[in-house]
């Protein structure tokens, strides 16, 4: 059994290094999505040069960019992992809600904001646990549990918000640290983006350098075989649904901090965007493949179709139905490469 464990190991260990940063941007995959992004980026240029060209205009694009991907991100962090490991979960955008809205509640009943933010966490991991303990010891596939459970959470969200929403003292010390900004170059950017940041890269080389990551990757590709050579694929994936679980509320939290309000609909459509530059950025939506960086390549995509379309004048209905256009086409051509590849 050990040496069975070994060589799941050591399979994993080379698709991991395959997957790595320098090899994968150097091969195909996040080049092309970097590029992509450049691409639609480039176009405000072309299509609203009055607005590319003015720097306060163009500094203020970039803000909103980056503070609004910075959910994505965070959030896409704990989604990378679980459809790496063959899984996935719709029920992020819910607890995104719910997470900011007990922080909130919490504050107001006079809890510190350590201890607020501790509680939330904890919220979060439970919701993750449910997740993976139904998926994995009951058998009911992740469409299905992750479903109910955002239903769930889009209630409890409704609950808590009687008065339509739930506001925080935005002058306490850790609000700042998790809602304030910073002008660097010109361009206000928000401590979500550091946050952001630092969960990508902790997370980054958690999932390229540990044996736990090694794990996912053998789970996503073949969990069967993962299995016989001793890895606990159950645990793995309970693993991976409470990092995504305490991430979504750790996101809930960092948003209401800076926008001072959180409403019960809060998050509403996240989980298909979240999944959407997951898998634009190169993540196998079967398993067994994908890196944070593509998932942070897949953010700034997502993010940039909004700006791109707001600044030329669509309507939202128009907005909605083309970045639907572009996200199935990205994932179709993502589909066509593997193909081939």
């Amino acid at each position: 059994m050990a040496d069975g464990q070994a060589t799941a190991e050591s399979t994993a260990t080379i698709r991991a290094q395959e997957d790595g940063v320098v090899g994968r941007v150097l091969a195909r995959r996040e080049l092309g999505v970097f590029l992509g992004f450049l691409l639609l980026f480039g176009l405000i240029a072309v299509t609203r040069p009055d607005i590319f060209f003015n720097w306060d205009a163009i500094s203020g694009i970039i803000s909103r960019l980056l503070r609004q991907v910075s959910s994505y991100i965070i959030i896409g962090v704990g989604m990378t992992y679980l459809i790496i490991g063959g899984e996935f979960d719709l029920s992020i955008g819910s607890m995104f809600a719910v997470g900011g809205l007990i922080f909130a509640i919490l504050l107001g009943d006079g809890y510190s904001a350590v201890v607020a933010i501790l509680i939330v966490l904890l919220a979060g991991a439970g919701v993750g646990l449910a997740n993976g303990t139904i998926v994995t010891k009951a058998g009911v596939p992740s469409l299905i549990t992750t479903i109910g459970m955002l239903s769930v959470l889009r209630g409890v969200a409704f609950f808590l918000t009687p008065g339509g929403s739930r506001s925080v003292d935005q002058d306490l010390g850790l609000i700042q640290i998790f809602g304030g900004s910073r002008d660097i170059i010109g361009v206000e950017v928000t401590n979500q983006v550091f946050w952001a940041l630092a969960v990508l890269i902790v997370f980054g080389v958690f999932l390229q350098r540990s044996r736990f990551g090694y794990h996912v990757y053998a789970v996503g590709d073949d969990e069967q075989a993962a299995s016989n050579a001793g890895i606990d694929t159950d645990r793995v994936k309970i693993i991976n649904f409470v990092l995504t679980g305490v991430l979504a509320a750790l996101a809930g939290v960092i948003s209401i901090s800076y926008f001072g309000t959180m409403f019960g609909t809060a998050g509403s459509g996240f989980e298909l965007l979240v999944i959407a530059a997951v898998v634009i950025g190169g993540t196998n939506l079967f398993g067994g493949e994908g890196t944070l960086l593509g998932t942070f390549l897949g953010a700034l995509v997502i993010g940039v179709i909004p700006v791109l379309l707001v600044l030329n004048g669509f309507a939202v209905e128009i907005q909605e139905f083309l970045t639907g256009v572009v996200i199935i086409a990205a994932v179709l051509v993502d589909i066509f490469i593997r193909r081939r590849g």
